[in-house]
């Protein structure tokens, strides 16, 4: 004998074709998927030749707020800043890391390194890289007043600054 249509089902029983939680994992990879896709750096290659002139002068405070004042991927820049040190933290790690999927040689590389704004210590910045090499070539110091030409690439929803060259300035 059959049983009445109208009981309740046990669940998963009730003759659909959709199983249960497979709308959970769609949801699991759309969701990998739009942090994957936002945690995405950019490793720019760097010029053959130095040449000053091509880099925008822009204010200390624009870098620390690059979106509203219309800074953009792509765009070189030069700016004065005052070097703090090399990071022994990553500052952006969890973008980092899922950068490493994107570059997985070069990406691990890079040495960040922080800025300030005045010899005051204000405007913290430290969302720049260079490579080792130009760490080792530089030999900063702490508080070196110092004009950093780079180009500005995305890291994540928001960008880094991959400096080409730095040159000391001389303090009055």
């Amino acid at each position: 004998m059959r049983k009445n249509s109208l009981q309740p089902h046990p669940a998963g029983a009730s003759g659909s074709s959709r199983r249960p939680g497979c709308s959970r994992w769609w949801g699991v990879i759309l969701l990998c998927g739009l942090l994957g896709f936002s945690a995405c750096g950019e490793l720019r290659p760097h010029p053959a030749a130095f040449d000053p002139q091509v880099y925008t002068p822009i204010a200390y405070h624009d870098l620390l707020a690059p979106g509203p004042t219309g800074l953009q991927a792509g765009q070189k820049v030069r700016v004065q800043a005052y070097f703090w040190q090399y990071l022994d933290y990553d500052p952006a790690m969890v973008r980092n890391y899922l950068t490493l999927l994107r570059y997985p040689i070069r990406w691990y590389q890079l040495k960040w390194f922080a800025t300030y704004g005045t010899a005051d210590l204000t405007g913290y910045f430290d969302l720049a890289a260079v490579t080792p090499e130009q760490a080792d070539r530089y030999k900063l110091k702490r508080l070196d007043p110092v004009m950093l030409y780079g180009e500005l690439a995305r890291l994540g929803p928001g960008l880094y600054l991959q400096v080409f060259h730095i040159e000391p300035i001389a303090e009055d």
